[in-house]
């Protein structure tokens, strides 16, 4: 997969409530924030982050990354303050998918901020996209997380374990996937 399909993708996306803006290295002190906050990490399977080179060298992976695409979430009134990210992770050639991933900070927790990002993200980037199969990995416990997929239409395929870079133990993970219409 070329770099070619995020190229295209526009730089700011905006919902009623947010913008989405193509996540730069510029963004890494205000990402720090987020991913620095344990209760987020949890829910990302990452170890919370301690310094902002942990941010900035994430935010380089993923621009080095040619499968990836990641956008910094800011409120409509506060263009300086991240309340999360979200982005594809990885385009699977082999199985014809695409993987999804986003976080918020918890002072946005329910309220339903990501529905509404989601929503308008997917529309957005469909006409783009190579594959028309979502799929977005959840630990079991992210109750808020697993609701908000199968409000937008997700369902649960499998269940497996992976490597839970948070606590670093093997842990369940959900594997969740729609067809985009």
């Amino acid at each position: 997969m070329s770099t070619n399909v995020f190229i295209q993708l526009p730089d700011t996306i905006l919902t009623k409530r947010t913008t989405l803006k193509k996540t730069s290295i510029a963004d890494a002190t205000t990402l720090f924030d987020i991913w620095s906050d344990d209760e987020v990490a949890q829910f990302m399977n990452i170890e919370k982050f301690s310094t902002i080179l942990q941010a900035e060298e994430m935010i380089q992976a993923i621009e080095n990354e040619p499968n990836a695409c990641r956008y910094t979430i800011f409120t409509t009134d506060d263009s300086l303050n991240a309340i999360g990210s979200l982005g594809i992770n990885d385009i699977n050639k082999t199985n014809q998918t695409i993987e999804i991933g986003y976080e918020l900070a918890k002072s946005h927790w329910r309220q339903g901020f990501m529905f509404e990002i989601l929503t308008t993200f997917l529309t957005t980037v469909k006409p783009y996209l190579p594959y028309k199969v979502l799929t977005a990995k959840v630990l079991p416990d992210n109750v808020a997380s697993i609701k908000l997929l199968k409000k937008l239409g997700f369902e649960l395929t499998t269940t497996g374990q992976e490597l839970d870079l948070h606590s670093g133990r093997i842990c369940e993970i959900s594997n969740y996937r729609m067809l985009l219409k």
